[in-house]
Parts: C-alpha cells; sequence; structure tokens
C-alpha cells in the first residue's frame, strides 16, 4: 500500500488491470449507492429519482433557494433543474415563485409534504448508511473518509 503522504511522482504507475479493476469497485459502490437511495425513495410511495433528491436536498437547511443555485449543488444545468422543478412542483413536493428582488430569479420552497417527504427520506438514508458504516471499525472508518475525499482532490486536480 502506497503512503498517502508521499508525493505523486515517486508512486508507480497504476497498470491497466489495476485501472480495470479500481473502476469495476468504484461503478459497483456507486450503483450500490444509487440502489440503496432508489429502494428508500420507493418505501415512501414516491418515485423520486436521485437526481431529484439530490436536487431537493438543499432545501431541508434552506429553503427558498434560486434555481440556478440548486443546479449548481446537484450539478445540473437550470434548464435541466427547471424542468425537474416544474414536475416535483406538479407533484405538490415545491412551490415555485419569482423572487420579490428580481423577477428573473425564481425561487423554489418545499411544501410541507414535500419538506415532510425529504426528511424521512434524508432519517432513512442516515440510517441506512449508518448500519452499513457500522461493519467497519472506526479506525477503518477514518481512513475509508480521508481516501475518499484524497480521490475527489486528485479526480478535480486531473479535471482542472
Amino acid at each position: 500500500m502506497t503512503d498517502a503522504s508521499q508525493p505523486i511522482e515517486t508512486v508507480p504507475a497504476a497498470s491497466w488491470a489495476e485501472v480495470r479493476d479500481f473502476a469495476a469497485a468504484a461503478d459497483e459502490l456507486f450503483f450500490a449507492m444509487r440502489r440503496s437511495r432508489a429502494m428508500t425513495a420507493g418505501q415512501f410511495g414516491q418515485d423520486l429519482s436521485a437526481a431529484q433528491i439530490t436536487l431537493l436536498e438543499p432545501l431541508v437547511e434552506d429553503d427558498g433557494v434560486p434555481v440556478g443555485r440548486l443546479a449548481a449543488a446537484a450539478a445540473v444545468s437550470v434548464p435541466t433543474a427547471t424542468r425537474m422543478l416544474k414536475q416535483l412542483e406538479t407533484r405538490h413536493l415545491v412551490d415555485r415563485r419569482r423572487s420579490t428582488a428580481d423577477d428573473r430569479v425564481v425561487i423554489i420552497r418545499l411544501t410541507d409534504e414535500g419538506r415532510e417527504l425529504l426528511t424521512n427520506l434524508r432519517d432513512q438514508l442516515h440510517g441506512r448508511q449508518a448500519a452499513t458504516l457500522s461493519r467497519f471499525t472506526r479506525d477503518e472508518r477514518e481512513y475509508l473518509s480521508s481516501q475518499l475525499r484524497r480521490l475527489a482532490e486528485l479526480v478535480s486536480e486531473i479535471d482542472d
């Protein structure tokens, strides 16, 4: 295993087999997380996609968020966010209104129904995550967290 503090230049290059194995493991993790999220959403009788849940999550903590900020947080375009929010509005989960300060800006708020649904979903997801993580020791959890953050940083550096 490579020391995380070792400069990248001294780390031997990964072989194609290692890259393929890592990519397969990462895909398995991402798909398992998406399935878990979808199953949790399905338990509440709401067919919310992972993208819709991600779009709505900031509203739990900060009600009254502009569409552009929600789109950025969910890593989707503003037109995609607008389309998704219109669908969610027809299901009475969000309320869309023009800003009183700037009528070009649309402010999104959760309805009571939307807030209850999202709060329940988050509680269920956190419970599932806690149950999964409890299978690791504290040291393993800390190591996994640090390595995932490191990986996210490295991927971001490559993309920049």
